[in-house]
């Protein structure tokens, strides 16, 4: 993994997610997580990035490779950074692998498994 929470490094992999209320959100979310412990990158905030905070804009604007994972056909995270004109290298809809917005029978761990190994074999 490139760099702490904190410090920038240029080339890093960040991964921005959804974390709408919806389960397919809170998966896009738990992805996330899974995908920074694993090593693929460092999570980073797709709220600083809509309220454009400068430090966060430039570390975002430094990335070898931004990852979005969204949690529905809304694509709201990856609209946040089209707008702050980030381009998105891996983009990724939970619910285009088959996860529910509204399951009847939530699985969050699983689900979040399967977009990781998901988003992995595309990094």
């Amino acid at each position: 993994m490139a760099s702490g929470c904190c410090g920038g490094n240029s080339g890093e992999t960040l991964i921005f997610t959804c974390a709408g209320a919806a389960h397919s959100g809170q998966v896009a979310n738990r992805a996330g997580i899974g995908l920074m412990q694993a090593g693929k990158g460092n999570l980073f905030c797709i709220a600083a990035v809509g309220a454009a905070i400068p430090d966060k804009m430039e570390r975002a604007r430094n990335a070898g490779r931004r990852v979005v994972i969204d949690g529905c056909e809304d694509h709201c995270a990856r609209k946040i950074m089209e707008k702050a004109g980030l381009p998105v290298e891996v983009h990724v809809d939970v619910t285009e692998l088959g996860i529910e917005k509204k399951p009847a029978e939530p699985q969050l761990v699983l689900h979040a498994k399967r977009v990781v190994e998901h988003v992995a074999e595309t990094l």
